[in-house]
């Protein structure tokens, strides 16, 4: 899934594999987190919830194992606590890492080099599926069956290149995967469905010049996927039979959407960058897309109410909490990523830690990707970082569970 910041640099890591930190601040005698009250000022959706209590704002790093050189993670998929995989590129080379409940590991993948990834997406520890697209213009597929990575494509499009961009795996025999292929009028939008036996190609119904960038699926009848036809929103929805084109709020109709995440019929969200380069981000009710102010992650306050814009770019992933929330990444001017959680209500800004550049400079960072487990409140992050004056990144996670003993 293609990401609105641009990548980072940093030299390879010389500290230990797993850090733990709480952002922003920790209780001075346990290490626990406090409990941080929710930003006002935004106005409570219609029949949502209000949680009984604040956020916990409580992040820690995990830098998967045996990388060196070039590396970002711009994917990830967490089917349960102790099954994870994440996704991005080594260099030139596709990169792929897995959970094992306590440390992040490398896992071979069969691609060729300059493949580059598009989203992976699993349905349980013994079934995931990645997308993307190699430098013959193939749109390729790789899937996990439990014991093997086995390599497949994408059936073409019109003509090459195919380009797939996300990937979203509901069940073993429903899985979505988006992107575009290149017909004779030019880029068209393509949506790829796997049955369990084959992939094929279902149409979107719509025009030159359109594209998808990510997809979310929560029911055989119900999905979503959204990119862009010229400089317009395009979201579409899966219905069991057919997509359909819904109408984006006016007043962010010119926008680009990088993610798209739902978890029920009327809960559905939007984040990418608006046509002037502010954070966009949508919600559906059900019935209508609106647009929800965004979060600046220096206040907490509403962009919408500040003066000078404090985010860079627009939100990178968005992941609902199954809570009728939602949890958004982005990143402020100086490269700083936070997180920010929507309960209906308000805000809530988390500042994820960062590792420490030498003589403890600031480094900076993105994260690309986020993945909620379900069940459950823990969420895995997946991007990368930098340290300054440097132009190599290297691959990064967070979660906000405690560190595994």
């Amino acid at each position: 899934m293609p990401t609105t910041a641009a990548a980072l640099g940093a030299p390879p890591s010389t500290t230990g594999i797993d850090t733990a930190s709480c952002a922003p601040d920790a209780h001075p005698h346990t290490g626990s987190c406090r409990l941080m009250a929710g930003t006002p000022g935004i106005a409570a959706r219609p029949n949502t919830r209000t949680p009984r209590k604040a956020e916990c704002r409580c992040w820690r790093f995990v830098r998967p194992e045996g990388l060196s050189g070039e590396t970002a993670l711009t994917g990830v998929t967490a089917p349960s606590t102790r099954t994870a995989w994440a996704v991005g590129r080594d260099g030139t080379a596709p990169l792929a890492v897995h959970w094992t409940g306590s440390r992040w590991r490398r896992t071979p993948l069969p691609l060729p080099d300059r493949t580059v990834l598009g989203g992976i997406s699993a349905a349980s520890a013994n079934d995931a599926w990645i997308v993307g697209t190699s430098a013959d213009g193939n749109a390729r597929t790789v899937h996990w069956n439990g014991r093997h990575w086995i390599p497949g494509a994408l059936p073409a499009s019109g003509g090459k290149p195919n380009s797939a961009r996300g990937v979203a795996e509901r069940a073993p025999g429903d899985v979505w995967a988006v992107g575009s292929g290149n017909g004779f009028a030019g880029t068209m939008a393509v949506t790829w469905h796997f049955n369990g036996r084959a992939w094929t190609v279902t149409p979107t119904g719509s025009g030159p010049g359109s594209t998808l960038n990510a997809v979310a699926a929560h029911a055989h009848d119900d999905a979503w996927a959204v990119g862009t036809a010229g400089t317009r929103q395009l979201l579409l929805h899966w219905n069991g039979r057919s997509w359909a084109a819904t109408t984006p709020p006016q007043s962010a109709a010119d926008a680009t959407p990088s993610a798209v995440a739902t978890d029920s019929p009327n809960n559905a969200w939007v984040v990418g960058t608006t046509s002037a380069g502010a954070s966009l981000v949508e919600h559906w009710d059900g019935g209508s897309w609106s647009v929800v102010p965004a979060p600046l992650p220096g206040s907490g306050r509403p962009a919408a109410r500040a003066r000078v814009p404090e985010a860079a770019n627009g939100p990178t992933a968005a992941v609902t909490d199954g809570q009728d929330g939602v949890w958004i990444s982005g990143a402020d001017t100086g490269s700083r990523p936070y997180l920010a959680h929507y309960n209906g209500t308000a805000w809530d800004i988390s500042r994820p830690p960062m590792p420490k550049a030498g003589s403890g400079r600031e480094t900076s960072g993105v994260i690309s990707a986020l993945a909620l487990v379900p069940g459950t409140q823990v969420i895995r992050a997946a991007g990368a970082f930098r340290a300054p004056g440097v132009t190599r990144s290297q691959a990064l996670t967070w979660t906000n569970t405690p560190r595994p003993r």
